[in-house]
């Protein structure tokens, strides 16, 4: 019984803070204490998200985002948790000498988050695009798939960073040439863009007229009536 009651007196302490556990996390892996540190990411995947680590690198990105939701653990957004605990696991992975697993990690993680940050109706917290940036970051140098790349576009247009909505975007199509609604995507984002203040598009890195350049380019690409 005495076990018991502890295990859930640290369950609710690993809930309300959340970060400090991450930050003792870190702390394991940063002094090689990986067994530790398994034990401790498998314990919180149990425990807060109800699902195991391998159900939860195996299963499909769109299920994870159904899964969690807007749903809550503690006063954390389930997502955010998710992809926390997946960052985490990328980086366990990469100390193990499991890239191929901690690249699939880390691209779980963002698309669970940045999927999460889309769908926020009041804009996104600044904890959030730090969360994001990390997880940008840890992506910088790898082969990164189509579909994650269009919601960092999506999402970087959210958070007004248009130089870099604009760089996903010429990156897409670059891939996708004959993707007619990419193209279409593409154009709605610069008339979007249009409507914005000088100064708001200046604060984003894409004066008005590069967006105006940007527009017409795209416009110039669409196939014939």
């Amino acid at each position: 019984m005495t076990a018991m009651r502890y295990s859930q007196d640290y369950i609710k302490r690993m809930i309300e803070q959340f970060g400090e556990f991450l930050l003792a996390l870190k702390q394991l892996l940063a002094e090689d204490k990986r067994a530790e540190a398994r034990g401790q990411l498998d314990l919180a995947y149990r425990e807060l998200l109800g699902m195991t680590p391998q159900f939860v690198r195996d299963a499909p990105d769109d299920y994870l985002i159904l899964a969690t939701g807007l749903a809550q653990v503690g006063d954390m957004n389930k997502s955010v948790v998710l992809s926390e605990l997946l960052s985490a696991d990328g980086d366990w992975h990469a100390l193990a000498g499991e890239y191929d697993v901690a690249q699939a990690c880390y691209v779980k993680a963002a698309n669970v988050l940045l999927e999460a940050l889309l769908r926020q109706p009041f804009g996104v917290a600044k904890d959030d695009v730090a969360r994001a940036d990390a997880l940008i970051e840890k992506l910088a140098h790898s082969d990164v798939p189509f579909a994650t790349r269009a919601r960092l576009f999506r999402y970087h247009e959210r958070i007004h960073r248009f130089a870099d909505a604009e760089d996903d975007l010429y990156g897409l199509l670059e891939d996708a040439p004959e993707d007619e609604s990419l193209l279409e995507a593409g154009v709605a984002f610069y008339e979007r863009l249009l409507r914005l203040k000088d100064h708001e598009l200046l604060l984003g890195g894409l004066p008005r007229d590069e967006a105006e350049a940007g527009l017409a380019e795209l416009k110039a690409r669409r196939p014939p009536a």
